[in-house]
Formats: structure tokens, C-alpha cells, sequence
């Protein structure tokens, strides 16, 4: 795929743009005209530095000022292409890349998809005075009424509510959930039709839902977490390349889980009384999407669970900053300890071999002493046992009993006959098969 050249290595676009997290596309448009006006390349000729931070400024801007790559940028951060903030446009894909991308999805891939410029021309439609004479109706939401509906893929329906001084200073919530696990995105407009907020649907234990608050205290806003971390795969029939989040194996998963965690100031004053208007759009690749919408006005029976709330948030945003200081000590040690596993293993196969070695060269000193004896029990054994029996035989054949009566000649005979076997005895050292040999002949 043909890679954009412009780099967003350049820092956070919201302080490049010098607006908050929360601003609207209006906010965001203005502060980019005042900024191009003061860095425009025209106004300081031969100025590199400003001709650079006009670029940072375009670059900021364009992808701040389209609700998909703003929206994107919001989730991943920043990124080396520009093209990395692009959704996935679903009308774009064929049956085959639907469902794999269904399929994806079912395993837990987070698969980042545009809004359809249909539906972003209908919230326009729908911002204008004369909003009861357009095509579009926004179906009215009652405080507290649960509306169960359905969406087709790739499309919206329009809610409105209103917004009351009361409300305002209690704060309101909007929740949607899906029974059905279906993937949504929960969209709320500003009063030109433009993108405000976008919530994706996250999955909880046996749903998915989207929530928007706008209250009068600070809160932490908590992605999904996904426990796998940055790949990419190439989907040939699809697009070009999807970035994607795979396990990272080298840092345990709690060290990620507060990743996404965000502080939000306190907003309900984003939205003044009066008529506002959001959408459901359905995010599914095959399915249409089911699923229950609700407007929520705070009340004074949220007071406990509000209080509750505020002494936890807290607890966790600190809680992220020390896992970040922890993450470090930890990967530290993990580090020492992989290093001192490695030296144990060298150590253990060095003193393992000089065991070895030793003990071979004990065997070889008792070899190599022990050869002199050899030798001599080797020259003792092939001369004196053999002659020794051969002696013995030969005595036997001389019957020396009957003969040395007889023959008086034989006697002188005889005594040496027995010297040389007394001399061959103690040549045999003692061999037993020698001594019964001679003890039968005598």
C-alpha cells in the first residue's frame, strides 16, 4: 500500500491545536484558523520554524477535524501515517472480507470502522430550523423510558432529548446496550450536525453497551480493555493493512489494564438547554444490530452511588501512575532475573563439566598407577601358571610313588622334580587351580 508521507510523530494534536480533549468541531475549526493565520508560510517568509509549525498544525487539524480519524486518534494515539487513523469503510468490502472481519471481531480483534457519509449528511439534515420538515426524524427520548430498537449495518437512528436547566445541574446519562453482542457506536452531534462524541460498544459479561455522561463532576473515562497489544495483518481483499493489538508476552497483562484509563473533567455544561440530537449506527459486518436505549437525568437517589464513585475514580487514576513507576522496577528485576537464570545455567553446565572432568582424571591416575602391577601379574600369569601345570603333568607321568622304589636311579629324580614344583607354586602366587593341581598329584 502506497504509505502517506506525513509523519505524526509531532506531539499530542490537542495542545498543538491548543484545545481541550472535549471540543467541539466548531472550537476545533476556529482555533485552527487563528493559528494558520499567525504560521501561514505567507505571513513569515523565509521562516522555517513557523513553515514547520504550520505543517504540525495542518497535520493536527486534519485528522482532528474528520470524526473517524479524531475518533481513532482518541483510541490509539498518535501514529507514523496518516492513513492509520482511516477507518475501515464496511460498504467497501465484498461477502469474503465481511466475514472475516465478522470473524475478527467475534474473537475480540478490534477492528476500527468509519461512519458512512450518509449518515453524516442525515445528522446535518436533521441540525437544520426547519428539522420537522426534513426527510430524517430523531425519535423523541423520554427520561427514565427504555427504547428497544434495531439498525440495519451501516446505518443510524436518530434519537433526540432534551435538556433542561434542572438536568443540567445534576447531569445526564445516555446508555445503550445490546443483549446481542452486536458492535455499535453511540454518536452524539453538535448543534451544526457535526461529531461531538463517539462511544464505541465495549463488551461486558453478557452484553455490550456504550454510555455517554455529561455530569458536573470529574471522571475517568475506561476503555475496553483488550489484552493483546500492536500487529499488523494484511487483509489482501480488504484494504491494505489494519493495525491491530496483540498479547504483549513480555509484560504481565494487569500492568495494562488501566491503559486506556482517562481523566474527563467535569461536562455537563457541554451541553445547554435545549434539543440535542445522537444516533445508534450499527457496527455489525454481517447482522443488523438489536439493541435498548436510554436516557438517564441524575436525581438525588444517585447521591450515595455519585459519592461512591468519586472516592474510586480517584484510587484508580493514581493507581495507573503507579503501575507505570512499578512496571519499570518490575521489568528491572525481570531483567537481573533473567540475567542471573542465564549465569546459573552457565555456571551449572561449567561445574557439571569440571565434575566430569575430575572424576576421569581420578579413573586415569588410578589407571595409569596401577599399570606397573599389571604388567608384572600379566608376565607371572603367561609363564609361571602354564609351566606349572605342565610340570604337573608331567610328574603324573612318572609315577614317582611306584617308580622311586624300583628304580633306585629315579630318586635323585624326584627331588628335584618337587623343588621345581615348590619354585613353580610360589611363581603361580598362590593360584588356586596350581594348588589343587598339585595337591591331587601328591
Amino acid at each position: 500500500m502506497k504509505n502517506d508521507s506525513k509523519t505524526t510523530d509531532i506531539g499530542d494534536f490537542y495542545e498543538i491545536l491548543g484545545v481541550a480533549r472535549n471540543s467541539s468541531e466548531q472550537e476545533i475549526k476556529n482555533a485552527y484558523r487563528k493559528l494558520a493565520l499567525t504560521y501561514h508560510p505567507d505571513r513569515n517568509p523565509g521562516n522555517e520554524q513557523s513553515q514547520e509549525q504550520f505543517k504540525k498544525i495542518s497535520i493536527a487539524y486534519s485528522v482532528l477535524s474528520d470524526p473517524n480519524k479524531r475518533r481513532q486518534y482518541d483510541v490509539s494515539g498518535p501514529s507514523m501515517a496518516m492513513n492509520d487513523f482511516e477507518g475501515l469503510d464496511i460498504s467497501e468490502l465484498g461477502g469474503v472480507g465481511r466475514f472475516f472481519g465478522a470473524m475478527f471481531t467475534k474473537l475480540g480483534i478490534p477492528i476500527p470502522t468509519q461512519i458512512g457519509p450518509k449518515v453524516l449528511a442525515q445528522a446535518r439534515d436533521l441540525s437544520r430550523t426547519n428539522a420537522a420538515n426534513n426527510s430524517h426524524q430523531a425519535k423523541p427520548l423520554e427520561p427514565g423510558v427504555v427504547v428497544a430498537a434495531s439498525v440495519n449495518n451501516q446505518e443510524a437512528n436518530f434519537y433526540s432529548f432534551l435538556m433542561t436547566p434542572e438536568f443540567q445541574q445534576h447531569g445526564v446519562l445516555i446508555r445503550c446496550k445490546s443483549p446481542a453482542m452486536s458492535k455499535f457506536k453511540l454518536v452524539l452531534f453538535d448543534q451544526e450536525g457535526a461529531v461531538r462524541h463517539i462511544r464505541e460498544s465495549q463488551k461486558k459479561k453478557k452484553l455490550t453497551s456504550a454510555e455517554l455522561f455529561f455530569v458536573p463532576f470529574q471522571r475517568i473515562n475506561l476503555s475496553e480493555f483488550i489484552p493483546i497489544r500492536c500487529f499488523e495483518i494484511v487483509f489482501l481483499w480488504i484494504k491494505s493493512k489494519l493495525r491491530f493489538y496483540m498479547e504483549d508476552k513480555d509484560t504481565p497483562l494487569p500492568f495494562h489494564y488501566l491503559d486506556t484509563l482517562e481523566t474527563q473533567g467535569a461536562n455537563v455544561m457541554e451541553l445547554q438547554p435545549g434539543q440535542h440530537i445522537l444516533c445508534v449506527y450499527g457496527d455489525n459486518f454481517l447482522r443488523m444490530v438489536n439493541y435498548e436505549i436510554t436516557f438517564l437525568p441524575l436525581n438525588s437517589y444517585a447521591s450515595s452511588v455519585v459519592e461512591k464513585i468519586n472516592a474510586l475514580e480517584p484510587v484508580l487514576a493514581s493507581k495507573k501512575l503507579e503501575m507505570q513507576e512499578f512496571q519499570k522496577e518490575y521489568m528491572d528485576l525481570k531483567r537481573k532475573w533473567e540475567a542471573a537464570k542465564e549465569r546459573l545455567k552457565l555456571e551449572e553446565e561449567e561445574i557439571s563439566g569440571c565434575l566430569k572432568t575430575r572424576e576421569k582424571a581420578y579413573d586415569e591416575l588410578c589407571d595409569v598407577c596401577s599399570k606397573p602391577y599389571q604388567q608384572s601379574q600379566a608376565v607371572a600369569s603367561k609363564t609361571g601358571l602354564p609351566a606349572l601345570l605342565s610340570l604337573v603333568l608331567f610328574v603324573r607321568r612318572l609315577q614317582f610313588p611306584r617308580m622311586v622304589g624300583v628304580v633306585p636311579e629315579m630318586t635323585d629324580l624326584a627331588a628335584k622334580a618337587r623343588e621345581c614344583i615348590a619354585a613353580a607354586r610360589m611363581c603361580a602366587s598362590g593360584s588356586a587351580v596350581a594348588h589343587y593341581a598339585l595337591e591331587g598329584m601328591w
